[in-house]
């Protein structure tokens, strides 16, 4: 294994532990602010930074490349309003382990989503680990009990992260559409600074309304990590490895965040990782892995 390898091992698994902290300090902040309010703080600290990197980049001119505004309103809409969204109300009714193992659902989400809307093609092993991976995600949203898939009786907080997924999915394929006119740079800059403007009176109406913000130090280290990390430096990294070692060797880094999640979960806000949480994570993990590590073969 060379240096420039070893680099991007570090760099993708930095970015897993940063989006696994965005689930994290989500749940801690639960109790503290809105939903609305954590992405209101959070896109505002990353189109900041964002403005910064084009300017330093001199890509500012690059946005008037891209194919037109419904398609960056569908980016913004999609992978920034509506997916955290789904996300930071989910954590509301759910747990982050919850959260983090659903979410390991996004990698074969896309592949579907990709076939459809791009007519890539479907190998056998995305049928197989889709299989796998729905029986994981049962084991998940039932906690193990036939009962609730009798009455479909499921937590309205899972039934939020399954429609992030979708939503990401959506996501995906918008911004790889984009991509192919502007840098990643210049896309996920666009997404934030809309999503900036949308939010922003949502979060103001929440907060004068709806849920008082609870502003102590930890709450403010909190909002600026998830502006920071989350949404800028994770996406930076993620960036260097996949130009090192490749997006489909680097895909198979997506399955390490709800480890990430499981370890901090479990040990700083006192989450138990049930025996059925642990077979869904097994299943739709191996699921991921097996749909991945043939193109990843091919890749190396």
């Amino acid at each position: 294994m060379n240096k420039e390898t070893i680099k991007a091992l570090v760099y993708l698994n930095i970015a897993s532990i940063l989006w696994g902290g965005n689930v994290f300090f989500g749940s801690y902040l639960k109790d503290y602010l809105g939903p609305w309010s954590i992405m209101s703080v959070r896109m505002a600290i990353g189109s900041l930074i964002f403005l910064f990197l084009l300017h330093k980049s001199d890509q500012l001119k690059g946005i008037t490349r891209l194919l037109g505004w419904k398609e960056v309103l569908l980016i913004a809409l999609s992978g920034t309003v509506a997916y955290q969204a789904t996300v930071y109300f989910g954590l509301r009714h759910t747990t982050a382990i919850n959260v983090g193992l659903i979410n390991s659902l996004a990698p074969i989400a896309v592949a579907f989503a990709a076939a459809f809307y791009l007519k890539e093609k479907l190998g056998r092993q995305h049928w197989v680990a889709a299989i796998v991976s729905v029986i994981g995600l049962v084991f998940i949203l039932s906690k193990g009990s036939l009962d609730s898939l009798y009455t479909l009786s499921f937590n309205k907080g899972d039934m939020f992260i399954l429609g992030s997924i979708f939503i990401w999915a959506i996501y995906s394929i918008a911004a790889k559409l984009a991509m192919g006119k502007a840098s990643p740079l210049v896309v996920t800059a666009l997404g934030i600074l809309l999503s900036t403007f949308i939010v922003l009176p949502l979060g103001i109406y929440e907060v004068n309304y709806l849920i008082k913000p609870v502003i102590n130090a930890d709450v403010i280290m909190a909002v600026v990590f998830i502006g920071v990390g989350p949404t800028v430096l994770s996406l930076l990294l993620w960036n260097k490895g996949v130009m090192i070692i490749g997006p489909a060797r680097a895909s198979l880094f997506l399955n390490m965040v709800p480890i990430y999640v499981i370890v901090l979960s479990s040990y700083l806000l006192d989450e138990t990782l049930h025996s059925y949480q642990l077979i869904g994570m097994v299943l739709i993990i191996g699921g991921s892995l097996y749909a991945n590590r043939e193109k990843a073969n091919k890749n190396a």
